[in-house]
């Protein structure tokens, strides 16, 4: 399942030094400030904004497919972006500025280092609340559950044993629920403490309620209540 910029056609980030880590080993002191301005108004789609259309524009021509590629996630992420669903023109020309790109080439040449499978777990954390952030629709707080059941798979880049029984634990759910960005977050934490045999799960630790439910639906489908 694919639901636009690696999961919405139609629809903030999280900012964090730590994210640049990788791009700061290959950024240049300065870059072209013009051609790092023609570069963002080529795939801008409102004045001073890329809004998700204009993303997906720059993904595709990047090779990045909009509705899968985790990695344009990432660039967006590394973008620096603050509001869900777009880049607007300063955050482009500082992370450009960052990342040492001025160039098309440049950005094409980047985009093997883009794979957030290479961060360390800090890292990580961060880039996966960004994406929950990035991936809100307007004013929302909250997720609809049918995507994050779409966004999922493609953030949490193989770090959880628990994927497929907890997308299965969602589909249970009522088709209103929305996620909170509490819930997405704990998810990744419960999946570098809990293995899928539950061990390492308590009962009263502080869990939000949504994974106390899963383990149960867990419980349930192995047979143990």
């Amino acid at each position: 399942r694919g639901c636009g910029l690696a999961v919405r056609s139609a629809s903030a980030g999280s900012g964090g030094g730590s994210r640049r880590s990788k791009a700061a080993e290959v950024a240049q002191k300065s870059v072209d400030a013009a051609a790092v301005k023609s570069l963002f108004e080529r795939w801008a789609d409102e004045p001073g904004l890329m809004t998700l259309e204009g993303i997906s524009k720059m993904g595709t021509e990047l090779s990045l497919d909009p509705e899968t590629d985790v990695r344009l996630l990432a660039l967006a992420w590394r973008l620096g972006a603050k509001k869900p669903a777009q880049i607007e023109s300063e955050e482009w020309e500082s992370g450009m500025e960052a990342l040492g790109c001025d160039s098309f080439e440049k950005l094409e040449a980047l985009v093997p280092t883009l794979d957030p499978i290479e961060l360390d777990s800090r890292q990580f954390r961060d880039f996966f609340k960004f994406v929950f952030l990035f991936s809100r629709e307007g004013t929302h707080r909250t997720i609809e559950r049918e995507i994050v059941s779409a966004l999922l798979p493609i953030a949490i880049c193989g770090r959880s044993p628990h994927l497929q029984l907890f997308l299965d634990f969602l589909d249970t759910l009522p088709a209103n629920t929305r996620i909170t960005l509490d819930q997405w977050c704990s998810f990744l934490a419960f999946s570098d403490k809990v293995s899928t045999d539950l061990e390492g799960y308590e009962e009263d630790s502080a869990w939000p309620l949504l994974l106390d439910d899963y383990v149960d639906f867990v419980k349930k489908k192995r047979g143990d209540a």
